[in-house]
């Protein structure tokens, strides 16, 4: 039998008594198989010892077995030496890997780049190579990606391609892009003005716990902006993202209380407990 048959069907043999929670014939079959430069059990023993209980797991051998299989060219192998080193505060090595992995295609490891470019992470900083990356990574459709690259075009004064990507990643979920979106659909940049469509988002990034949407939420009901004025909704909004830490919601909500009578006072503290599990209740 062909030697890489063999050390295919060993190296099968080693997923199946990992799958049957053998740990010890696992590493006793990938060990040799690893030593004579199989790259599959390289990177399969990477994996083992990055990820083992505390008796398995030895980061150091992981390390050896990534790099091993990276040399290789593997890319799963690249990427998980960059993640480790990334770990371990090992910038320069980190970006090299990651720039490996990034040039072969790795979404993840274009996304990472971008970050460790944009921060100065194991060398220069780079902000026009950053924003590259991201692009790469954000058509790739990685959610975490359009949203960086549209805080980066947005920093740059590159406003309409900014809520483009803040769209595509808030139509993924992203709490944080919608409240970006919203902002410029409140005012008018990069979009044309739609106080509804930002009041939608706004209520759709609350829901989910995000401070500042649920204190925007609170400014318009307060201002009567894209609905009727309620400084009672505002109150229980400003209280909500005061709870849930958002540093101007205080001075909104002594505001609030010095037009309100202490009756619409207590009502909005009553009503804030159900906003902050519905926030379209007071939004």
């Amino acid at each position: 039998m062909a030697q890489p048959v063999q050390a295919q069907l060993r190296a099968q043999d080693g997923i199946s008594a990992l799958e049957g929670g053998d740990i010890t014939t696992a590493l006793g079959i990938w060990t040799p198989l690893a030593e004579r430069g199989d790259v599959l059990a390289q990177y399969n023993l990477g994996v083992l010892l990055a990820a083992g209980d505390a008796d398995s797991m030895d980061l150091q051998q992981a390390q050896r077995w990534f790099e091993a299989a990276a040399l290789q060219d593997h890319l799963d192998a690249q990427l998980a030496l960059a993640d480790l080193l990334a770990g371990q505060q090992a910038w320069a090595e980190a970006r090299h890997w990651y720039t490996v992995a990034a040039r072969a295609g790795a979404a993840r490891a274009q996304f990472a780049l971008g970050k460790i470019l944009e921060r100065g992470l194991g060398g220069p900083s780079d902000q026009d190579q950053a924003i590259a990356w991201y692009q790469a990574a954000a058509e790739h459709g990685l959610r975490d990606a359009q949203f960086s690259l549209g805080a980066a075009l947005a920093e740059g004064g590159e406003v309409e391609l900014a809520a483009d990507w803040f769209e595509a990643a808030a139509l993924q979920g992203h709490n944080t892009a919608k409240h970006n979106l919203a902002l410029a659909l409140a005012r008018g940049t990069g979009r044309d003005q739609d106080m509804d469509a930002a009041r939608q988002l706004y209520l759709q990034a609350a829901a989910a716990g995000y401070p500042p949407s649920v204190f925007n939420l609170a400014l318009m009901q307060a201002q009567g902006r894209a609905g009727e004025q309620s400084f009672r909704k505002a109150l229980a909004l400003a209280i909500v993202a005061e709870r849930l830490g958002h540093d101007s919601a205080s001075a909104l909500i002594e505001a609030l209380h010095e037009v309100m009578s202490s009756d619409a006072i207590t009502q909005a503290e009553a009503m804030a407990i159900e906003c902050q599990t519905d926030p379209g209740v007071c939004g």
